[in-house]
């Protein structure tokens, strides 16, 4: 372990960034903890959460939330999935380094266990060999090397012993920052947006706390808990990758524990298959007699959702968040027509052709000059090299935009009162090499609050990865004049497995 700062006498702290060498730096996609602190002095509802290790903030700290100094209390930090991975090297400001008085006011970790995890089929798993070792009671940086099995999406941090604080025994972590050494490939724009998104968190429980409001009809509680009510593999898996959303839910036993949700999404099933937009032409309803919209969310939730529902392996319900109440929510009839997006798709698609014809003379006048020694050949051709070597190659321009004419935003019913929402959206996927797919996210309303959330994602390239259908029933409730989820019940199906799964607002402790 290296420290990575110098703590002067009578002067503040030498702070120095971390030095991860050639490693590469990951962002957490969730980050969930056993527990944490919650009480009004941050004027807000939602303090200390697990996800402000990942602000950059050192004013701000994770505070585990048991009586007692936390000794047992564990974070999770999740990241993309690998699968060539070496070692993780973290860096850890320990304790609540907003002040030296606040550092020594509270407690700090002091021997913590390190266990690499891969999410289970049930839930996380740990992997590899866990690493005990001894944190510094010192402010700024310290670096931890942590070897890891070559497949690998997280780690654990949990606290053994700890530091005593002056005044507080809450136990405190500022930061964690996580690099990678490992051979996958790189995707410094994925990184680049899951760290935007810890970023708008951060800001949005800021300026949340400045007003001590959000504004939002909608109030997440500061965190959810999962139940599994059923976990089973499917009696007849089906290999076909693109068995109906009604079917899938068909495979799904009827039990008392579940059985209203169930009815909600087994009618929510069948009315995507009315609107599905893989659908060609106006045989999908949503096309043919849904308008065709853009939503303006008046009030900040995603970033507040993603942190609410950290136990939640899918991000779908998260991208929804500001449209699960009308309140927080107003649609209007979308300006780009049909033939619009037609003609800038063929536009899109001459220029690139002239970039590829551009990229081949290019390599083939390249290869003539620089032939390669004998007995050597090239991997591909010219115009394979230009396009990626046949080996995930990006999915060009145009092939977005086509999705996104086969897709869109609709909504049946007036735009003040809708009574269904459905998005198509074409996005890249996958953590190490990417593949453009189709997702549709179908939102059914009752009245002014959703109560089910449909996610069905489909591509050409998922045959190794079948994503499951995702189906979320919404139970609500009133108080305090806010709106809020009393639970989440959602339905995981796909080829060769189902769960059902229960979230509820975590109890304070």
């Amino acid at each position: 372990m290296i420290l990575l700062s110098l703590l002067l006498a009578a002067a503040p702290p030498v702070l120095l960034e971390p030095d991860a060498g050639n490693a590469h730096r990951l962002h957490p996609r969730r980050v969930t903890a056993s527990s944490f602190l919650e009480n009004g002095w941050n004027k807000h509802e939602q303090n200390y959460l697990p996800l402000y290790i990942a602000d950059e903030d050192p004013t701000t700290a994770w505070v585990e939330g048991v009586k007692g100094r936390g000794e047992g209390e564990s974070i999770e930090w999740w990241g993309p999935s690998l699968t060539k991975a070496k070692s993780y090297r973290l860096f850890v400001r320990n304790g609540f380094q907003k002040t030296d008085k606040l550092f020594r006011a509270n407690a700090r970790p002091r021997n913590v266990k390190l266990e690499p995890l891969v999410q289970g089929e049930t839930g996380p798993q740990t992997t590899g060999t866990p690493l005990e070792v001894e944190l510094k009671d010192v402010r700024g940086w310290q670096e931890v090397v942590l070897p890891v099995p070559a497949k690998v999406e997280g780690v654990r941090l949990t606290l053994v012993t700890t530091y005593p604080g002056s005044a507080y025994e809450d136990t405190c972590l500022s930061d964690l920052r996580v690099y990678v050494e490992g051979d996958d490939p790189y995707r410094a724009e994925a990184e680049a947006a899951a760290f935007e998104e810890v970023r708008s968190f951060a800001y949005e429980r800021k300026q949340a706390a400045a007003r001590n409001d959000t504004g939002a009809k909608l109030a997440w509680a500061p965190r959810y808990t999962a139940e599994t009510l059923l976990s089973q593999e499917r009696r007849k898996p089906d290999d076909n990758y693109s068995e109906s959303a009604s079917k899938r839910l068909a495979s799904v036993p009827d039990k008392k524990a579940y059985h209203d949700a169930l009815v909600l999404a087994r009618e929510v099933a069948d009315l995507f298959q009315k609107a599905d937009l893989e659908q060609k032409g106006p045989a999908s309803e949503a096309r043919s007699t849904w308008a065709r919209v853009k939503p303006a969310q008046l009030k900040p939730q995603k970033a507040t959702a993603r942190a609410a529902l950290s136990a939640m392996e899918d991000d779908g319900l998260v991208g929804v968040a500001g449209l699960l109440h009308l309140g927080d929510v107003s649609f209007f009839e979308a300006d780009t027509t049909q033939a619009q997006m037609l003609a800038t798709i063929a536009r899109t698609r001459k220029q690139e052709s002239a970039a590829l014809k551009a990229c081949v003379k290019q390599c083939v006048q390249h290869r003539k000059d620089e032939p390669l020694p004998a007995g050597k050949t090239h991997d591909c051709d010219c115009e394979g090299e230009c396009t990626g070597c046949y080996d995930a190659p990006v999915s060009t321009q145009a092939d977005v935009l086509k999705h996104q004419l086969e897709g869109g935003e609709f909504l049946q019913g007036p735009l003040a009162n809708p009574t269904a929402f459905l998005r198509g959206k074409a996005e890249e996927s996958g953590s190490r090499e990417s593949w453009l797919t189709f997702r549709q996210t179908l939102v059914r309303y009752a009245g002014d609050k959703a109560d089910v959330v449909l996610v069905r994602a489909h591509g050409p390239d998922m045959l190794q990865e079948d994503e499951p259908l995702r189906v979320h029933v919404l139970e609500w409730t009133e108080s305090g004049g806010k709106a809020r989820l009393a639970s989440i019940t959602t339905f995981l199906v796909n080829n060769a497995s189902l769960r059902v799964v229960r979230y509820r607002p975590a109890s304070r402790t």
